[in-house]
């Protein structure tokens, strides 16, 4: 399950679920392992982000939480 496929709080339950399985089974492939470098990522995609709106949605909600897996 992506963040493109979070529309409502129960896909945004088992997108959580699959993003906490990934950081268990496949944590060598996060760049952000650490909560504090996780924030950081998160609050930097937020940041830069231009496609994000003041309406928050459980997509960006999901998105915002896969940017911190990743991003620099």
């Amino acid at each position: 399950m992506g963040p493109n496929d979070v529309f409502t709080k129960e896909d945004f339950v088992k997108f959580l679920n699959t993003l906490r399985h990934d950081l268990t089974y496949n944590a060598d492939s996060w760049e952000n392992q650490t909560l504090e470098d996780f924030l950081e990522a998160m609050e930097a995609w937020l940041t830069d982000s231009e496609s994000v709106t003041n309406t928050p949605s459980w997509n960006i909600f999901a998105t915002s939480l896969l940017a911190g897996k990743a991003y620099e």
